[in-house]
């Protein structure tokens, strides 16, 4: 069933898709992209990162600084986890697509951060700092941007992703030619060797993140005056899992910097990426050979790390498991691609066996933490190559705190085999609870497997979990981490919640999991997979998401969003008023309902002293979801005196609740929707002011609201188009 909330909060993004869809008409074709994430291009992906550890992180100052043709031939190509540290979210720049600026575009350019590596297959971290624009130096920048905090963050990030290798974009110079690159350069060259002090920061041992000694410091190459031994990777490689090179892959990935006016030729051709080594561990031996040169990526070098008494058995499950990891990358085929199971299963067995031999090492051990990535990382690339699909549906995209919201996990065997003991449960937020409602297997192969703790799927059969999850009436709204406070001037606030520092944005509130065991068709269970072992079934996790259909375009899916009952926010949302003028102005007000049950109640709008208002409230009635309405509020000033006031509007329900809050949905097609929660508040500045008579013309640029407060100074302001100033 589609969502009532889809009727309106999908206009934007069917705009854009509708804008995109006339572009393509006028264009002689459009690339046909292969999936990088599911059916065989993906098992063939993922076989290049389960050998060995490699692990790159990228250092620059704005969204669109980074390389990303070298960050697609690493995590594409060379099986290495990449990740890009952008020191901020972009917020301070233009936008080409909407009318978002300041935080809005940081969003925006935040969620085309996350399309771009969701193509050229890395991760991406952040630091607290806020893009205040252009700057002409790095010490101005690092004046705005607390020094010391700065590289609190760049260390934060570089202990938690463990990286072998840095690469800063920027070179800490004036040759960077923007006072935030600078900086970026700057931090980056003293973050390599912070991070892997154990007297800086030392708190952050105790959350998981102790001192990491990166083996090697790149800088990219920008011309003269960095000395070091130069290393050239080729990004333009042809790439047949790909069916193109890593710079056209890289250039698609660029091209989602959509706001930035980014779109890119994806060009024939060999390419190089040129980076100069600039610092490295103490007691590497380097030769300059190559990118990894002189750093230790193989698989079994993870055990080091493990006691002595017990490293010898890993260390021998470890060279096994290599051994099962290259057979399964000898047997892929793209029209048999179940033949890398058994090896895949093999493999897998031995990480087990490792992880039981080290039975007793402390969890955040860095060689357990290794493994047990591991062993996710090979049962999604079984997951892969067996074809099965899991899927976490929510059946509404915006939820209310204290109404049930339903959720279906769905499991699909399109593989060979059968899947015993089938299961499902949901991740939940702290005091929410979910219940089975409903098991449907529709006929199609899926049956239940009496007295088994679960079902047994055949080939080609499907299972529907629907889970009711009962949302409390106070939980938390899906309000970004980063602006839960405000501003401590040009850096973010971050929440006392380490799991969340650095991270895009906040994860889905639901997850829902899978889990069962493979069966081969002649029944027998593989190698190492007995009920007895607790680790021996695959479990699949997901996001819920919300599926919907749409008439014109097809399938969608969005991220589930909590969001309040009502919804609250004022226009303007900033008046310029001139002491002594005693005219009466008008604040609209909108409120807008999302409850399933509608609501009831009433809107006021708080002013100062000094302020009159008029009326003093107005009634509204939702009878559902998506219905708003705009009321108008006369206001006055009744001695108000110069300087900052602040009109505050309040919706109060029948039951006594109130909200003072609103949130619009930054919904691009390229781009995950985000909510944007901001208070429902009129900030008012009463100057003294003495406007010339006369009319004036007035030029507006991009973001630019001089023409606003010219008129709400009572001058006789108009807009001078481009055509007037044509003629």
């Amino acid at each position: 069933m589609k969502s009532n909330h889809d009727r309106r909060h999908i206009s934007v993004a069917r705009v854009a898709i509708l804008a995109a869809a006339l572009t393509a008409l006028a264009a002689p074709s459009l690339q046909a992209q292969v999936p990088l994430d599911r059916g065989v291009s993906a098992t063939a992906l993922s076989l290049r990162h389960l050998d060995g550890v490699k692990r790159v992180l990228m250092i620059g100052a704005h969204p669109d600084d980074e390389d990303t043709a070298l960050l697609t031939t690493l995590a594409r190509g060379m099986g290495v986890e990449t990740a890009y540290l952008s020191l901020t979210r972009g917020d301070g720049g233009q936008n080409l697509i909407g009318p978002e600026l300041g935080e809005g575009l940081g969003v925006i350019r935040t969620g085309e951060l996350m399309a771009a590596r969701a193509l050229d297959g890395g991760g991406q971290f952040f630091t607290r700092a806020f893009d205040f624009g252009y700057s002409k130096s790095g010490d101005e920048a690092l004046r705005l941007w607390p020094r010391q905090e700065l590289l609190r963050d760049v260390v934060w990030a570089i202990r938690n992703f463990r990286p072998q290798v840095i690469v800063s974009i920027w070179t800490g110079t004036s040759a960077d030619g923007h006072g935030q690159h600078e900086a970026s350069g700057i931090i980056a060259t003293e973050a390599f060797e912070a991070a892997a002090d154990p007297t800086l920061f030392p708190e952050m041992a105790a959350l998981g993140a102790p001192a990491w000694q990166a083996d090697k410091f790149y800088q990219r190459r920008r011309g003269s005056g960095q000395d070091g031994i130069e290393t050239d990777v080729a990004t333009g490689s042809f790439d047949p899992v790909l069916g193109r090179s890593y710079l056209q892959l890289a250039m698609d990935s660029r091209s989602q910097h959509r706001s930035q006016d980014m779109g890119a030729a994806q060009p024939f051709g060999s390419r190089t990426s040129q980076l100069v080594l600039m610092n490295q561990a103490p007691g590497l031996t380097v030769s300059g050979a190559g990118f990894f040169d002189g750093v230790d990526t193989t698989f079994t070098g993870v055990a080091d790390a493990i006691p002595a008494n017990r490293r010898g058995a890993v260390i021998a499950h470890l060279a096994a498991y290599r051994q099962e990891i290259t057979r399964a990358g000898s047997a892929l085929s793209p029209f048999v691609p179940t033949a890398v199971l058994q090896p895949l299963d093999a493999a897998r067995s031995h990480l087990v066996a490792a992880l039981n031999a080290a039975d007793g090492v402390e969890s955040d051990n860095l060689a357990i933490r290794t493994l047990n990535e591991r062993l996710a990382a090979i049962d999604e690339t079984i997951l892969q190559a067996a074809g099965v699909v899991v899927r976490v549906r929510a059946e509404d995209d915006l939820i209310v705190p204290g109404e049930p919201a339903e959720v279906v996990v769905e499991l699909w065997n399109g593989g060979t085999e059968t899947l015993n003991f089938a299961q499902s449960a949901l991740d939940l937020p702290a005091n929410w609870r979910a219940s089975l409602t409903e098991t449907d297997t529709p006929g199609d192969g899926a049956m239940v497997e009496q007295g088994n703790p679960g079902y047994s799927v055949a080939p080609g059969g499907v299972v529907r979990w629907t889970w009711t999850v009962d949302v409390p009436a106070d939980a938390d709204m899906s309000r970004l981490y980063f602006r839960a406070a405000e501003r401590d001037g040009e850096m973010y606030r971050w929440p006392d919640q380490p799991s969340l520092w650095g991270l895009p944005r906040d994860p889905a509130p639901i997850h829902g999991r899978a889990w069962f065991m493979r069966n081969a068709p002649d029944g027998t269970v593989p190698a190492g997979w007995t009920t007895s072992e607790s680790r021996a079934s695959l479990t699949a996790a997901r996001p819920a998401r919300y599926v919907g259909v749409d008439k014109a375009l097809g399938e969608f899916t969005k991220p589930l969003l909590i969001v309040p009952a009502v919804s609250v926010a004022t226009t303007p949302s900033s008046l310029v008023w001139p002491f002594g003028a005693n005219a009466t102005k008008q604040v609209s007000v909108e409120v807008s309902g999302e409850a399933v049950a509608g609501a009831r109640g009433s809107v006021r709008l708080d002013v100062p002293a000094g302020w009159s208002v008029s009326p003093a409230a107005h009634e509204f009635s939702f009878e559902g979801p998506g219905q708003s309405r705009t009321f108008t509020f006369d206001v006055q000033p009744a001695g108000a005196g110069a300087g900052s006031h602040s009109f505050q509007a309040v919706a109060r329900l029948s039951d006594g609740r109130e909200y003072n809050e609103g949130f619009t949905l930054i919904d691009y097609e390229h781009i995950e929707r985000t909510a944007m929660f901001d208070p429902a508040q009129t900030n008012v500045t009463v100057v003294p002011v003495l406007v010339a008579q006369g009319r004036i013309g007035y030029i507006q640029g991009s973001g630019d609201d001089g023409l606003l407060a010219l008129q709400q100074m009572d001058a006789d302001a108009e807009l001078v188009t481009i055509e007037q100033l044509r003629s």
